[in-house]
């Protein structure tokens, strides 16, 4: 039938990156390949998981990485906040079916914040994998 998903829950990996991402950013959005900084969602559903990683090596400081819909930080505990340094090039969370939730018709992304020393400066590109699971309505 038209406009069902046919698997009990279906996962979605949704794919969000930034080029030559700026030191002392705060909350800006990456993009998918278009340049939106969103996915609008067709079905209810949830948030599952998220990764990042670098293309280059932080030499120092830290980049921070959070889920957000239509533009803003999910703001609840279990929202992950992955973070990338000198010693960390790629990160991971998976969250509980339900925790962060969206609406058909709601954006979601990813976003990153970094510190006044984030290096290398003005020139790392992040990739970001946003995994969705949807509701079976």
């Amino acid at each position: 039938m038209a406009g069902e998903l046919s698997p009990e829950h279906v996962s979605v990996a949704i794919g969000y990156s930034v080029a030559n991402a700026v030191t002392n950013a705060a909350d800006v959005d990456l993009t998918r390949t278009g340049g939106n900084t969103i996915a609008v969602m067709q079905k209810p559903g949830s948030i599952v998981g998220v990764s990042v990683n670098a293309t280059a090596d932080l030499t120092a400081g830290s980049v921070t990485f959070e889920v957000h819909k239509d533009g803003t930080e999910y703001a609840v505990a279990s929202a992950p906040v992955l973070t990338l340094s000198d010693t960390v090039q790629e990160s991971y969370a998976s969250v509980r079916r339900g925790a962060l939730t969206f609406a058909a018709g709601e954006g979601i992304g990813v976003s990153y914040s970094s510190t006044t020393d984030a290096a290398p400066t003005n020139t790392n590109d992040y990739d970001a994998l946003l995994f969705v699971a949807f509701d079976n309505d």
